[in-house]
């Protein structure tokens, strides 16, 4: 077992094609392993973050996601496979909206998106939280406006976060689409 990272919440060791996330001691936030566990079953179920193996005590056993960071992705995709990969992302904060999930840190995700075989997958739950108004679409906007110059994303990121209707969705995924 080695060293993989140390995080501000928890060390991570990698053992094969398995992580293990150790909480930290030392940190005030508490219980972020049961956290990240609880959610990364829900999500699971919906296609979502990396296999969940398993959690014994302040450890938390998930499968290794051998990936890209996505704006190392996007460096060298050519223009199809990045519009899949950034509406995958879309689509999976589309899910955890809809489930009333929020994960945070959607408006930066350089390091908790990873690209695999042209798929997202997300990384890091240990903030996520039930909420009544998530904001995973309207921050993944933020980025991509940010990062890809996408025109216009904001504007109907504003709109969808009034609504959160599946037609204003329709209308972000559209600007994508058009725009790259």
């Amino acid at each position: 077992m080695e060293l993989f990272a140390k995080g501000k919440r928890s060390q991570v060791y990698k053992d094969g094609d398995v992580i293990i996330k150790v909480e930290r001691e030392d940190i005030q936030a508490v219980e972020r392993i049961r956290n990240e566990a609880k959610w990364l079953k829900i999500l699971n179920e919906k296609g979502i973050g990396p296999k969940f193996i398993k959690r014994v005590n302040k450890k938390l056993y998930m499968e290794f996601i051998d990936g890209e960071r996505i704006l190392d992705f996007s460096e060298k995709a050519n223009k199809k496979d990045l519009k899949k990969v950034l509406l995958d992302l879309l689509d999976q904060c589309r899910v955890m909206d809809k489930l009333n999930v929020n994960k945070y840190e959607m408006h930066k995700p350089l390091k908790h998106v990873l690209v695999r075989k042209n798929k997202v997958v997300m990384i890091d739950f240990e903030r996520c939280k039930y909420v009544m108004k998530p904001k995973n679409i309207t921050q993944v906007c933020q980025f991509l406006a940010r990062y890809y110059k996408i025109s216009g994303v904001l504007e109907k990121a504003k709109k969808y976060k009034e609504t959160f209707s599946e037609k204003d969705y329709k209308e972000i995924r559209k600007c994508l689409t058009n725009t790259l």
